[in-house]
């Protein structure tokens, strides 16, 4: 307490978020390693939409401090959903409606047993 640190904020993102193409990967493996080792912790493992919450310092090391299982407010708040979103399947798209395509996609190919328990 008896020092005076001034803490600084760089925005890396907006909501829906966005990141800086070169967090890109970091992200993608932290979500990744998640998914590895939650099959190895809980079986069958993480199912469904998460969220690993975060921050990001200012030379963009991203600490992680917990997970939402669940469809949280930055997804579930905007109906148009993530840019990601638009990316992966050319429009928006709500968490619900990408839930609803995936899982009529997964049976359109014969693999439900890939995205349900």
């Amino acid at each position: 307490m008896e020092q005076r640190v001034e803490p600084s904020f760089v925005v890396v993102g907006n909501l829906p978020m966005v990141l800086r193409e070169s967090l890109l990967p970091k992200v993608s493996d932290y979500g990744e390693r998640f998914v590895r080792v939650s099959k190895i912790e809980a079986e069958p493992g993480i199912i469904g939409p998460f969220s690993i919450e975060a921050i990001i310092r200012d030379d963009l090391e991203i600490i992680a401090f917990e997970f939402s299982g669940r469809i949280v407010a930055g997804t579930n708040l905007y109906i148009g959903g993530s840019p990601y979103a638009w990316f992966y399947f050319d429009e928006e798209m709500s968490m619900g409606r990408r839930i609803a395509r995936e899982i009529r996609l997964a049976e359109e190919s014969e693999s439900l047993e890939l995205v349900l328990t």
